[in-house]
């Protein structure tokens, strides 16, 4: 492809004719035509920085600002680094517009022919080229540069030239070597920060019934929405099963098989590729065929997807086990991240901090990194000592990072849980709602995610609460009965025995963790129903887990973060049985 450099420079406009004019403004239409079919394809819908930079760099390109173009301008302007940023101390814009330039490279691997027109970025350059299917066999060279004059050094500036080389080089590879010790030792080469890939397989279930078809689109929206690996549908023909030249390798293969008829069956296979191994296989039997809608599919099989996708599901399961968290960055810091907010284990929490900090060191533009570090310091709200003063200053940093989070991606459903729990720290129930809602409108498969939320709703008194907690319970399906405390919660904060005893007859303690709230929670419930017996064992095993928080579970409740109505309401059922008791 012969490469077109578009925009007009100061020299052309100078001396340019009409028709160099003209072509120069068609070369922008085309440029910004083009800009405009990239930013639509899946890969940049999904990466609202690259987009922003891409678009940057084709305006400034255009305009005939291409060759001006320095890292200090690209990481203010194109990127919203603040105006102190200093260029020599921080590669930020180099990093960013390398990315950009793999996904460009990435996007026309997969989705254009060889005579389609392109967008590219040289190496050591900001500004963007058009690139054309070349027109013949022989294609003149390209110009040098102006820095790149063709002639002959003398022998002292060569050898000036050489040591200055040489001293670069040293300074590069020690710089080099500090990075890689600090940002992936040695000991543990298999740290990444690249998610795996699903594949789901184009299986002739979806060419041989409506109702296959109709299935699958079901699993590829779920699927679609983990955070724990990337998806990739394979299509139905046999001849593309193999995947795009170039592109990352699969790690895992979903696999399903549908058995026809009155009551109809679906069976599955989520499989390891390279080496081979069967990792799960389960089957759903589905609603009757007349009654199979997308919604009575997506209930069926909203189960399976959060099994497979959710974070700390079997593929997130898998690659801890496959990395054993040691030195943990990017992607693999965020699988313990979510291990360490289910298990609670005080041990693993500094482990936690120092990866989130390692990994937004290295890529600050990660919007599930960013909100991690917001939940993180949120969780710091709640150590005990905590003055007044530190806690307003965890709640600026959490929302710091929570607001970050959302600006980099909008559609990312942990990010919006975040800001819903920092809203209902500051008291704002109506904003609180608000990002609950949307958090579960774009994660309804997490679990994890719909507890966490149906909780602040259920402090705000939000009517949907309840739906939210039960889809939590119906999607995990967790034999502990583990999402079955904010039901409890919602219970004890509407005064409902009924639904009180359902959750405490469902309920079991965590085994691994100090579920400090689990007893808590459970005291209460049992004290609103007057079982004054059941209450005192609860409050014994918190008394042998944090003899602290026993002594004073209002000042723990208050560092959770509790609304003063819900704090009030499980401190009037803990002491209907006389608790804490006293001393």
């Amino acid at each position: 492809m012969s490469a077109i450099e578009t925009g007009v420079s100061d020299d052309d406009t100078n001396g340019a004719s009409d028709g160099a004019s003209a072509e120069a403004g068609a070369d922008a239409e085309l440029i910004r035509a083009e800009l405009r079919s990239v930013l639509t394809s899946p890969d940049f819908s999904r990466a609202p920085i690259m987009k922003r930079l891409l678009c940057f760099l084709v305006e400034e390109t255009v305009a005939g600002r291409g060759d001006q173009l320095k890292a200090y301008s690209v990481a203010v302007d194109g990127l919203g680094r603040a105006p102190d940023y200093d260029a020599r101390a921080d590669s930020y814009p180099r990093v960013q517009v390398g990315r950009l330039r793999k996904m460009l490279d990435n996007h026309y691997r997969t989705s254009s022919g060889p005579d389609d027109i392109r967008l590219s970025i040289p190496s050591g350059r900001y500004k963007v080229l058009l690139e054309r299917p070349a027109t013949s066999a022989e294609e003149p060279p390209e110009p040098l540069p102006p820095t790149q004059t063709e002639h002959r050094p003398s022998a002292v500036s060569s050898k000036l030239s050489f040591g200055l080389s040489l001293l670069l080089i040293l300074v590069l590879v020690a710089g080099l070597g500090t990075a890689a010790a600090i940002l992936l030792p040695l000991d543990d080469p298999r740290a990444t920060n690249e998610r795996p890939v699903l594949e789901v397989a184009g299986t002739t279930m979806a060419r041989q019934s409506p109702l296959g078809a109709r299935i699958r689109t079901v699993l590829i929206n779920g699927l679609g929405r983990s955070l724990a690996f990337d998806l990739r549908p394979l299509t139905l023909s046999r001849a593309s099963q193999t995947p795009p030249k170039n592109s990352p390798p699969a790690r895992y293969r979903l696999g399903a098989d549908l058995i026809d008829g009155p009551s109809p069956r679906l069976f599955l296979r989520l499989t390891q590729l390279s080496p081979d191994k069967l990792i799960w296989s389960g089957d759903v039997t589905l609603p009757p065929t007349e009654r199979n809608d997308a919604a009575a599919l997506d209930q069926r099989l909203a189960t399976v997807i959060a099994t497979i996708g959710k974070v700390d599901g079997l593929i997130a399961i898998h690659e801890l086990q496959r990395s054993s968290g040691r030195q943990a960055i990017g992607y693999s810091c965020l699988l313990l991240y979510h291990r360490y907010r289910k298990q609670r284990l005080p041990e693993d929490r500094l482990h936690v901090e120092t990866c989130i900090d390692r990994s937004l060191a290295r890529t600050p533009d990660d919007a599930s990194l960013q909100a991690a570090a917001a939940q993180l310091a949120m969780e710091k709200m709640s150590d005990p000592g905590v003055d007044a003063q530190a806690k307003a200053g965890y709640l600026l940093a959490a929302r710091r990072h929570a607001q970050l989070a959302r600006a980099l991606d909008p559609y990312n459903g942990w990010t919006n849980a975040t800001q819903a729990r920092i809203a209902l720290a500051r008291g704002s129930c109506s904003q609180s709602s608000s990002f609950a809602q949307r958090a579960i409108a774009l994660q309804p498969y997490e679990p994890n995610l719909l507890a966490d939320v149906g909780t602040y709703l259920a402090d705000c008194r939000d009517p949907d609460a309840e739906a939210v907690i039960r889809r939590a319970i119906a999607v995990g399906d967790d034999p502990s009965g583990r999402y079955h405390v904010p039901l409890l919660m919602l219970a004890v904060i509407r005064d409902d025995r009924a639904l009180a005893g359902e959750a405490l007859s469902l309920m079991a303690p965590p085994v691994i963790g100090r579920p400090r709230g689990f007893y808590i929670m459970a005291a209460a419930g049992y004290g609103m129903l007057g079982d004054r017996a059941k209450a005192y064992a609860a409050w014994k095993q918190l008394e042998r887990l944090d003899g602290a928080v026993a002594s004073a579970p209002r000042s723990y409740l208050d560092r959770l973060g509790y609304s003063l109505a819900t704090r009030r309401k499980i401190a009037r059922d803990l002491a209907a049985v006389d608790l804490p008791p006293a001393r």
